[in-house]
């Protein structure tokens, strides 16, 4: 059994407001997994949903993630699995870089760094339906420590 952080559901609100209130377009759809901030297990999967409405519509897609300042690394991969309305899959391997070289977080926040990690741009869905995205780190230390959430955002780019 997975131990949620007590303040992860409050500050999970709270990124995704903050997020709904920033600059730029609002998400159309949007999914949040906590994860066991002392050791996400490579088998434990982060799975995600999302509805597409509109095939014929472009879209951009987003992971955010949030993890301590004590996180030993200044990346995180991960394997990416997007699951279709008919069953079909894609897999990717995605490389999120989280720290400059001289070591300073690309995120914001000071003892939780919020990061954001496009995924893809341009996206054409060719089904309308509800999709899923499975995710699992891909490091070699294992379980890794120091992430907290895994967030995932569509936005439709062909909209006015």
């Amino acid at each position: 059994m997975r131990t949620v952080h007590p303040f992860l559901p409050f500050t999970a609100i709270l990124v995704a407001l903050w997020s709904m209130t920033g600059c730029g377009p609002a998400p159309v759809a949007a999914d949040a997994v906590d994860l066991d901030p002392t050791g996400w297990l490579a088998t434990d999967t982060a799975v995600m949903e999302f509805r597409v409405d509109h095939p014929d519509h472009r879209h951009d897609l987003q992971f955010g993630l949030r993890h301590g300042v004590d996180y030993p690394f200044s990346n995180l991969y991960l394997f990416v699995q997007l699951e279709y309305p008919n069953g079909r899959t894609l897999t990717d391997t995605l490389e999120c870089p989280l720290a400059a070289p001289d070591g300073r977080w690309y995120g914001e926040g000071s003892r939780w760094i919020d990061q954001r990690i496009g995924y893809k741009r341009g996206v054409a869905f060719p089904l309308e339906g509800d999709y899923t995205l499975r995710v699992v780190h891909a490091m070699r230390r294992d379980p890794l420590p120091g992430m907290a959430e895994l967030r995932f955002s569509l936005f439709d780019r062909t909209a006015p």
